[in-house]
């Protein structure tokens, strides 16, 4: 089974990020751009910088970050660095929208944390 969660640091700790369906039907309407299409955009380097930022919050958001708070990581940790590490972080939240992530196997999770 796959899911489209992923946890990756973010300034200060790590974070969760979930790109998946209200939250992209929110970003196409923002950037008033298909997921597809944002896609290969931000893959390619042909991206708005908007795009990158909008990807990371509404990422956080969906992974059950408030918007307030998503809003102040983004503010503090993304606005003003590199554009290669927001780009890097925007490239992994859109993958594992696309393709999904394994789940770690409820079995073996309970295996390893008993050993």
């Amino acid at each position: 089974m796959t899911s489209t969660r992923i946890k990756r640091f973010l300034g200060d700790g790590e974070y969760e990020f979930n790109l998946s369906g209200t939250q992209i039907v929110r970003l196409e309407k923002l950037l008033n751009i298909g997921i597809g299409e944002l896609s290969q955009r931000v893959v390619s380097g042909r991206f708005h910088h908007v795009e990158l930022i909008e990807t990371v919050r509404h990422g956080l958001i969906g992974a059950g970050t408030s918007h307030e708070q998503a809003a102040n990581l983004i503010a503090v940790y993304v606005d003003g660095v590199s554009l290669r590490s927001v780009h890097t972080l925007a490239v992994e939240i859109l993958a594992a929208a696309w393709d999904g992530t394994p789940e770690p196997d409820e079995d073996t999770t309970k295996t390893n944390t008993q050993e």
